[in-house]
């Protein structure tokens, strides 16, 4: 991706690109360390800290901050990833400069008033009880602390149960916000940027103060503590979720590319694999679908599928049979051809906006790759064939877990079709 400005200063990096045809300036702000840092017994707390950071600043409450965000009609939104915290803004380009100096002001000085934490908090608390109705929420919860246990990446960046995320304080935060004083920050803008607003980026990026201490290394990502490889999550309901996953490669690795082709071959669009074969075919799947998430290490490679219970056995039967093809198959000239297409489309539809351009810049960077790494991956993509792409499958995929939400009575007929898989899978 072509940059008109590449600044680094300290541990601030500064990335501008034009897109002068436009009349808005679009802002990404990552900040390192998202919900894998998260300390036991404090897990949300960065999400929760994302969230409070919008609620007021030293300067302005939250009342004023957010007058003044609607009356130039911005758009700002943060929220935690297990690897980093994201701060976003849209706006006119004639308002970016003030409104650049509130962002910066949230990062820097945030309020935390009690009152906007407990608010932040509840919204918070709600959205675990949503979560716990959702089937495919629970089993994706299992299948999490399946491969990672106790690790960083064994909850979500909401919060593993509302106990903790209850607990937090506005003192935890104000805790938490400190680390950012030493955390690597990645500041990407597109849009119509004048010299002015340019300058004024840079600036900001600048004054900055200097990280004090060094970054403390990120945690590990994968500790599973128990040798199981299935979980079941009991609920009284007609539908079940089916989730089978392996932990994986990061962003940076060379595999990484060959498995989101994986993904589009299992899961991208009504033509994929998964929804082919269980939906159209065998009609059994509400819904059904391939996920890859992006990581800085070990991200789970998931296939997904929810049906009805009465249909649940022969489901686990196909999603096996489905796993079991990437591993003993090579994909056909015809099927690569197709996923690749798929991935190259998802590509392009993601950089439209200035908003998408803006992220894209400040998550490569924020990995650690370059700015144009998912062009590079791509080509390098024209490269690999069939065969590297079972190879690939074979070496991440080859001992999946599985997780399941739904009635009791499913429990142990689902474990005998999962103890009687081949060893291949």
């Amino acid at each position: 991706m072509r940059l008109d400005l590449h600044h680094r200063h300290q541990r601030v990096e500064l990335l501008v690109q034009q897109r002068r045809h436009m009349r808005v300036v679009a802002l990404c702000w990552w900040i390192a360390g998202g919900s894998a840092g998260d300390p036991p017994g404090q897990r949300g707390q960065a999400h929760l800290l994302a969230g409070a950071v919008q609620r007021g600043t030293v300067r302005e409450d939250a009342v004023a901050l957010a007058e003044e965000l609607e009356s130039r009609g911005a758009y700002f939104a943060a929220g935690a990833r297990e690897d980093g915290v994201v701060l976003c803004l849209g706006c006119m380009a004639a308002d970016a400069a003030p409104l650049l100096d509130r962002v910066r002001e949230m990062v820097q000085t945030p309020r935390l008033a009690p009152r906007e934490v407990r608010r932040e908090q509840q919204l918070t608390l709600q959205a675990l009880d949503q979560q716990r109705e959702d089937p495919l929420q629970l089993a994706l919860g299992e299948l999490r602390r399946l491969l990672y246990g106790h690790g960083g990446y064994g909850h979500a960046p909401l919060g593993a149960n509302k106990a903790e995320v209850a607990a937090l304080t506005p003192s935890h935060l104000r805790q938490a916000h400190q680390g950012w004083g030493s955390s690597p920050m990645v500041i990407a803008a597109a849009g119509r940027l004048d010299q002015g607003a340019t300058a004024h980026l840079t600036a900001l990026a600048e004054d900055l103060p200097p990280g004090h201490g060094s970054t403390p290394p990120p945690p590990p990502a994968a500790l599973p503590t128990t040798a199981a490889t299935m979980a079941f999550h009991p609920q009284d309901t007609e539908q079940v979720a089916l989730l089978l996953g392996a932990a994986t490669c990061g962003l940076n690795h060379q595999d990484q590319a060959v498995l989101r082709l994986l993904q589009c071959h299992l899961g991208a669009g009504m033509s994929a694999r998964l929804p082919q074969v269980i939906r159209e075919t065998h009609g059994l799947a509400y819904e059904v679908g391939a996920l890859f998430p992006v990581r800085r290490q070990s991200a789970p490679f998931t296939v997904y599928l929810s049906t009805s219970r009465e249909r649940a056995a022969l489901a686990l039967e196909l999603l096996l049979a489905e796993w079991r093809r990437l591993l003993e198959t090579p994909l056909q000239p015809e099927e690569l051809g197709l996923a690749r297409a798929k991935l190259q489309g998802r590509e392009l539809a993601a950089l439209q906006t200035s908003g998408q351009v803006a992220e894209r810049l400040a998550l490569l960077r924020g990995y650690g790759m370059a700015a144009d790494g998912a062009e590079q991956q791509l080509a390098r993509l024209a490269q690999r064939d069939g065969a590297d792409c079972q190879r690939v499958a074979r070496h991440w995929l080859a001992q999946p877990r599985l997780a399941v939400a739904g009635p009791q009575a499913l429990a142990a007929p689902l474990e005998n079709i999962w103890s009687q898989r081949t060893d291949s899978t």
